[in-house]
């Protein structure tokens, strides 16, 4: 049975990189998507304990263990979520997460660079921007980046059309908590005159048993990002205010 590695939440007065839990949701939906055995080890702490390190030096989550005869060790969600994705092949299991045309696994990849690379800071700047004067030009930029999702649904529910994939599984946590969060912190609703396609993919995601079995809910998804919103928290350097 695969083994997956997540982090449990800190206490109230630790700050620690919010990142991760976007990041491990992403492998939970995948496991659960494609049907796949596995049991979850929470870890939590600063620095991270010492059975966690021998198996991930690095120290980030999530990490997979995988039962091999050595437990092999996989980590980062893009990369744990494709080898999620090729191991369900190796054992005859037929899945759309991640598809065989090249193609289509590109325009997966490079959607989900744009999300990390890309769009991740922008969310992230207009969130913790404290100068009101800016809050128009830093959500603008949001919404600039925001767009290319917007474009990538002209096909079908999903980014690729009509099947969910590794590209939904990889942005879906952030927007997520975009939602939650600027509503919340900067009255801020995704339009629906510039979003209606995004607006439709949230609420069919949403639909999904495995986004609902991974996700906080909205009070706790609040609760957790007002730690890091009134401690001026960076977000491990997504967010690019000084």
């Amino acid at each position: 049975m695969l083994q997956l590695v997540r982090t449990l939440l800190l206490p109230y007065n630790s700050l620690q990189c919010l990142e991760i839990l976007v990041y491990a949701q992403r492998t939970h939906i995948t496991l659960q998507e494609l049907g796949l055995p596995f049991d979850v080890t929470e870890v939590s702490g600063i620095p991270k304990p010492d059975w966690f390190l021998s198996i991930n030096p690095r120290g980030k989550v999530p990490t997979l263990r995988i039962p091999t005869s050595d437990y092999a060790v996989v980590y980062e969600s893009a990369i744990c979520n494709e080898f999620l994705c090729d191991y369900a092949q190796s054992i005859q299991q037929e899945h759309t997460l991640m598809p065989s045309d090249p193609f289509m696994r590109a325009k997966i990849r490079l959607l989900n660079d744009h999300c990390d690379n890309v769009f991740a800071k922008t969310q992230f700047t207009y969130l913790m921007n404290k100068e009101a004067d800016k809050d128009d030009e830093l959500c603008a930029e949001m919404e600039s980046e925001l767009s290319t999702y917007e474009e990538a649904l002209s096909k079908g529910p999903y980014l690729l059309g009509d099947d969910f994939s590794l590209a939904d599984i990889h942005v879906f946590p952030f927007i997520q908590r975009l939602v939650i969060t600027l509503k919340h912190y900067k009255d801020y609703e995704l339009p629906s005159d510039k979003f209606p396609k995004l607006l439709a993919w949230i609420d069919t995601c949403l639909t999904r048993e495995s986004v609902n079995q991974s996700s906080m809910t909205k009070e706790k998804t609040i609760e957790v990002y007002g730690r890091f919103v009134n401690n001026d928290y960076k977000f491990g350097g997504l967010n690019k205010n000084k």
